[in-house]
């Protein structure tokens, strides 16, 4: 009687797990369902966008090609393009001319800032390399 009691339960755990893995394949298949009806509406959406948006530029460039004088809308580009040009020339000089103060009139200003940036042995392998560069001797150069 145990054996046939095991048997049954065991029968009963099948078909519950078969149901569960029935009902698992049919919600995959909803959730695919669901998944492909949200890239649809995506790719609606994208789609309505990019036509607003080639209509404005349509209209911006014959708003532009209709007047003598262009609007400020349509060199924004250029002005834009020309600030980020100055403001790399202003930062490729402010870098050099930091560098040539550095290496000619005085380092010890930027030593102060190095240590807290890197480690310990970090800093001593730069004072070893740099150090000659750096510091100028004329003990050397001294005729007496």
């Amino acid at each position: 009687m145990a054996i046939t009691e095991v048997w049954d339960g065991v029968a009963e755990v099948h078909m519950a797990l078969n149901n569960q893995a029935t009902g698992l394949l049919n919600l995959k298949k909803d959730i695919r369902g669901v998944l492909d009806q949200m890239e649809d509406i995506q790719l609606e959406i994208l789609g309505e966008r990019a036509q607003c948006r080639s209509q404005a530029r349509k209209e911006q460039q014959k708003a532009c090609t209709a007047k003598k004088k262009p609007k400020l809308g349509c060199s924004e580009g250029v002005k834009g393009q020309i600030w980020l040009l100055a403001l790399r020339l202003l930062l490729g000089a402010l870098l050099a001319c930091t560098a040539a103060y550095v290496y000619v009139v005085d380092p010890t200003p930027f030593e102060g800032l190095v240590p807290p940036l890197l480690s310990r042995a970090a800093v001593w392998k730069l004072r070893a390399l740099l150090g000659p560069f750096l510091h100028l001797e004329v003990d050397d150069f001294l005729p007496f």
